[in-house]
């Protein structure tokens, strides 16, 4: 079936909906995103991903003259990572657990639970990528998250993380996704403020309030060498000017989840 411009449209927000502020009338940027959204399913991730980085630099610049950095972290997540073409076949690494990988990462209804993509979003080149490291490894806020979720029971991302055998496993989306819980990796709550609003995820789901707050996060540079990866991850919060003083004055704020990615 052809996509429509429709569904493009569709496609695009989903894949860039916490990467960029979308303002009504900018059709520029709109244009990118139907571009991207376009070579995506045509399977050109590259040409996506080059679009994609164009909306980022520009949108960095006229950011950073609107916003004022309040607090910000960052943390470096080291990982294993591997490809995984046919789960029959997997590296050996990581092999003992692909049955078992297989079985979880299911929705309740015993459907495929929804690939979150590689650190883009997107699926990677070389196809589905699975990352490793010790569970009690990752960061205290992604694991209290995670085990939130777990206990609750509801949501199906509480699979986005699986455990076994002390070991985590986890697409590289999940990194992009959770972001700001890795970056705060040094997070002492109840130090600073600021700094415990970043890792509390509730946060990123809030809509954009006129001279409200800002939460963006998202990965910088990544390293590979063989199977193992570091990536740089940050998260911070910002205000327009004059922002903070009306929200101490008790002026009633929401605040808007964004990913820089």
């Amino acid at each position: 079936m052809k996509p429509t411009n429709a569904i493009l449209s569709v496609l695009a927000s989903q894949a860039t909906a916490q990467l960029i502020d979308i303002q009504i009338g900018d059709t520029a940027r709109l244009d990118i995103m139907r571009q991207a959204a376009e070579a995506q399913v045509n399977g050109n991730t590259a040409k996506a991903h080059a679009l994609m980085d164009q909306i980022r630099v520009a949108d960095a610049a006229h950011e950073k003259s609107l916003w004022m950095t309040d607090c910000r972290v960052s943390s470096q997540l080291e990982a294993e990572i591997y490809t995984v073409k046919d789960p029959s076949h997997a590296p050996k690494e990581i092999a003992w657990a692909m049955e078992f990988l297989d079985n979880y990462w299911k929705t309740d209804d015993g459907r495929d639970l929804p690939y979150p993509g590689d650190f883009d979003r997107f699926m990677h080149p070389d196809g589905f990528r699975v990352m490793r490291m010790d569970y009690k490894k990752l960061p205290w806020a992604v694991r209290k998250y995670h085990e939130d979720l777990v206990k609750e029971g509801k949501q199906m991302e509480r699979k986005f993380i699986a455990e076994i055998d002390g070991s985590a496993f986890f697409a590289p989306g999940v990194v992009t996704w959770l972001a700001p819980l890795f970056a705060g990796s040094k997070v002492e709550l109840g130090k600073d403020a600021c700094e415990d609003d970043l890792v509390d995820f509730s946060n990123w789901d809030k809509k954009q309030a006129a001279d409200g707050l800002r939460y963006s996060s998202g990965y910088g540079g990544k390293v590979q060498i063989g199977d193992h990866i570091t990536v740089e991850v940050h998260a911070q919060r910002s205000s327009k000017h004059g922002a903070e003083k009306k929200v101490e004055d008790g002026g009633d704020e929401e605040t808007e989840g964004t990913e820089e990615l």
